[in-house]
This record gives C-alpha cells, structure tokens and sequence, in this order.
C-alpha cells in the first residue's frame, strides 16, 4: 500500500485516508478534549472519510494507479478507481488540464515515474480528504490533483482533474473545505477551490480556438539549433544535432495559463517538501498560519491567504533537509524531522526550538538491530489515539525510510515535558518497512512495504500508554483482531505486477535529498555549539 487515510468524528484525520461512519466505538475510549477545531487544521497527509450523512466508515487506500475505499463494519471493498478510468466510476469528471504544450510541437519530455509502466496508467503519490468527509484529494505523478466526490456507499467518483505546472508533492484541504494548498518541488505553494470552474477566458479560447480557424497560409516560426557542425565535434553532440536538423516545422516550448483558478501564494528558493496549515490566536483573533519545510534546512511562517505574501518568522535549526512537520492540535508545538539524526519539538509561533530530541537516529538504529544502518531520513510523522487508563490521549508517531520501527511520544510528554531532560520516547519493531499510519477511532492502521503475496499489508494495532512508579510514560501496541479480520480481505485483494526496483523508486527517495555529507553537517554543528558555549 502506498497511501493510507481515515478521518473519524472526533479525531484527527491521520495519514491515508479513513472515510468514517458511526460504527460503534468503546464506551471507555473517548476523544480528549479540544481535537474538533484542531483536527481540521491538521487534515493534510491522512485520509479516512466519513459524508455527514453516511452510516459506515471507509479506508481509503491506495496501491500503485489504484483508489480503494474499504468498508471497516464489513471488510469489503465498497468502491475502486483506477487513473485510466478502466472501473468506469468517473462519470461526471471534468479534465482541467494545462495546456502548456503546442499540439505541433515536438513530442513531451517522457514523464518519469515510478511503476505506471506496468498499466500505463500513473501511480497516486498523495491522498488527503476534506474535513467534512465529502471529498477526497489525489495527487498522480503525472502533476495531476484530482478531486472525488465520497457517496454514503462508499464509492468514489473523480469529479476534477487538473495538471499543475510542476509536481505536488504536499497537499492540504483548509479547514474552509473549499480551498486545497498544492506545495511543489518547484518550492510554490497554489491555493485552488476545492470544486473549481473553468476560467471563462479559458473556457472561451478552448471552443473557439480551432485549426480550421486559423489561416492555412499562417506558418509558424521554425526553430533552429544555435549549434552548427562548425561548433560541435564530439560524436555524441553532431549525433543530436543531426537529429534536431531533420525536425521539420520544430517549435519552442509555449506556456500558456492554466485553464483553471489559482492563485500562487508563497514560494520558496528551494525545494518544499511539506506544508501543513495551523492557527493560533493574535490579539483576541484567531489567526491561520501556512507552515511550509524544504530542502535547505528551512521551516517557514507564513500567513494564511489572503496576507500569504507576509512572512511571521522562521523555525531554524535543522542542518539537513527538513523532509516531515506536524502541527499538534490545541498546542503551539511542532514537530520537525528530515535528515538530521535528531527531532525538533518547536514552539512555533515564537519560532522557538523547545526540544532537540539528541541522539533520535541511534534510537532507531538500535531498535533497528543494526548499528551500522545509514544516517536516518524521517518519513512520516502523524499525531493517532492511544488508550491512557480509559481516557485517549494523542500520541506523536515517527518512522523513518527503509526502517521497521515506529517511535512513539504522547502528546502531554512533550507539552509537560520539565526543562533540564529530554522527552521519553518508546521504539517498537515491526516485520516489515513502514510506509503509513492513519487512525481509526481508538486504533491505527499500518501501511507496510510487504511483497510476497501471503504477507499483510494493512494491519490494525491498538495503542495503550503505561506508566512506571517513577510516573514515566511508555506506549506499546497490540493487534486488534476485530479490525485485523476486516482488513484481511483487503490483503487477500491481487496487485499489479511490478519490479521491485519500481516500487523502490516509488516508496523510498527521502534520502535523496541530501545535498552534503552527513559527517560534514555534523562537525559544522558541532563548531557552531563550540562558538555559541565560548560567546
């Protein structure tokens, strides 16, 4: 499974997708107080789905081109949706596609993924819903975001389609559930509503705007290579301009608008590679705030539109990439992770580094049973329910790529948390790799990177904290075998076939975006903390 998403009523939506129902939930496990607003703000990488007037709930999953919603009373696949529209559940989708490209032109750069090869149909890179539950978002890798409408039954009809100019790799519904934030590797950020319109200019130009309209006597400007076989000598060079010379009628590359809404909001000199929406209150006010991390160290405080052009601050510290944020609803804590072997815990508003959890990469290592793995490169961060003496509490959960090992934290350890020691953390370790959590009511379901075909690929877990006479907190898990049995049936469901190195490039890439060695940042640190102790 690559994307997983649920929301319940009362909990935070947490990564995947869960489209919700009043299934019934134990009398002892209630939500803590002050989730509601909070859960809204937080919606952005997990998915579970529940339409106001639905009984039932639903996980939505997604495997490779494949939109699954699951029925969690009964185990069944309600609904199944395939990029190349084979399922024929589409109807009623509206193609709002950019057309940047000239339809003369020379043939479009091929578009590099990860393992639509094997159906020719493009893989679902992200998946998050609305907070209301109506709608579900896709992200495709071939730049498209894609919007569904949830029926009461589950099923799943893509009502938009539209080709952003770069690749999403962050999205968010706002609490609005109107509005999406598309964050790109380009470094934007594009706010577009939920349920768009085509633009009447675009709309206007696509209908009249034909060949037969345009003067047959009216050529277009040729291009012609600025290199000649007077300024090329290398074999390989003469060979392609040779080819570029025998193109006949070749045209530059033409951008033209997109033929549907939206508005750029922020942007970052480096790559973005999350975004996550928070609100605090500011004078008296309740104000939204845009938290966006990329690949040069920075997380970024901006405005919520329409002030997103104003920056509040930054949150710095970090030496490596920043690959994961998480805002912690009813809190003003952030946590932070990426390639640095620590986690920061933030106290955002004032951009202030509260905790810098040390030594958090060998941790995993340790867990890992492998002393001698890379440098750590943070995957997932989610915020799930785990049972506290028959009360819910929210617990922080971390996993880094290519490791079988979840890191859990509660909520109050890292708000309570007295100065002068670190947040406890507990390390559990799993058969498989991680690749998503999301939560179900009082429970979560793990995504794992399982291939043979008899191994599972979702399973259910139930989180219980304990405490020690010293009143220190630990979080283990348990299978939840009610929910385990439903699920079931979707592991026993057949996927494509695809070669293992697809699915590597598709699931692991976080640890790419290291642009320096990790020895070379750390005695950078290192000195830095050396000066600031001599100052």
């Amino acid at each position: 499974m690559v994307n997983l998403q649920k929301r319940v009523e009362g909990w935070p939506h947490v990564r995947g997708r869960y489209l919700s129902s009043s299934e019934e939930r134990p009398a002892s496990l209630q939500p803590f107080e002050g989730t509601h607003r909070a859960a809204e703000e937080v919606s952005k990488k997990r998915l579970v789905i529940k339409p106001p007037t639905a009984e039932r709930e639903y996980l939505a999953a997604a495997c490779g081109s494949r939109l699954s919603s699951i029925c969690l009373t009964t185990g069944e696949v309600a609904s199944t949706w395939t990029a190349n529209g084979e399922t024929g559940e589409t109807s009623g989708k509206e193609k709002l596609a950019d057309t940047g490209e000239d339809a003369d032109g020379p043939p479009a750069k091929k578009q590099k993924t990860a393992a639509s090869s094997a159906t020719g149909a493009p893989n679902i890179i992200k998946l998050t819903s609305s907070s209301d539950g109506r709608h579900a978002v896709a992200v495709t890798d071939d730049k498209n975001v894609r919007v569904f409408e949830v029926h009461d039954d589950g099923k799943l009809v893509e009502l938009t389609q539209r080709a952003m100019p770069k690749r999403p790799c962050a999205i968010q519904v706002l609490p609005d559930n109107s509005t999406i934030l598309c964050g790109d590797k380009f470094g934007d950020v594009y706010g577009l509503p939920l349920l768009p319109e085509l633009q009447p200019e675009a709309q206007e130009r696509a209908t009249i705007e034909s060949p037969a309209m345009t003067p047959s006597n009216e050529t277009k400007a040729s291009f012609k290579p600025s290199a000649t076989t007077q300024t090329v000598h290398t074999k390989r060079n003469l060979k392609s301009l040779e080819s570029q010379m025998k193109q006949k009628n070749l045209t530059p590359k033409t951008k033209q608008p997109l033929a549907f809404e939206h508005k750029l909001l922020l942007g970052h000199v480096s790559m973005l590679t999350d975004l996550t929406y928070a609100s605090c209150h500011v004078d008296g006010k309740e104000r939204g705030y845009i938290i966006t991390a990329d690949r040069d160290e920075h997380i970024r405080l901006s405005r919520a539109p329409p002030q997103s052009h104003i920056i509040e601050g930054y949150c710095l510290g970090h030496t490596q990439f920043v690959s994961k944020i998480l805002a912690i609803p009813s809190t003003n804590l952030l946590v932070s992770g990426g390639g640095d072997e620590w986690i920061g815990v933030w106290d955002w508003p004032s951009s202030t580094l509260r905790w810098k959890v040390e030594s958090f990469g060998d941790s995993f290592r340790q867990a890992q049973g492998d002393s001698l793995a890379p440098p750590i490169a943070v995957s997932g961060i989610w915020l799930v329910p785990a049972d506290l003496d028959g009360n819910v509490e929210g617990v922080v959960i971390v996993a880094c790529e290519k490791m079988s090992v979840l890191a859990y934290c509660p909520v109050s350890e890292l708000r309570d948390c007295a100065p002068g020691r670190q947040p406890r953390w507990s390390f559990e370790r799993f058969d498989h790799t991680i690749l998503e959590v999301v939560a179900t009511g009082s429970m979560v379901v793990v995504s794992f990177d399982a291939r043979a075909q008899d191994q599972q690929r979702l399973k259910a877990y139930e989180l219980r904290i304990t405490r020690d006479e010293q009143n220190v907190h630990s979080v283990t898990s348990r299978a939840a075998k009610h929910t385990q049995a439903l699920l079931d049936k979707a592991n026993g469901t057949t996927s494509e076939t695809v070669s293992d190195k697809a699915l590597d490039d598709m699931f692991y890439g976080i640890a790419k975006l290291c642009k320096r060695p990790r020895d070379e940042a750390a005695v950078e640190e290192a000195e830095e903390e050396a000066a600031d102790a001599a100052d």
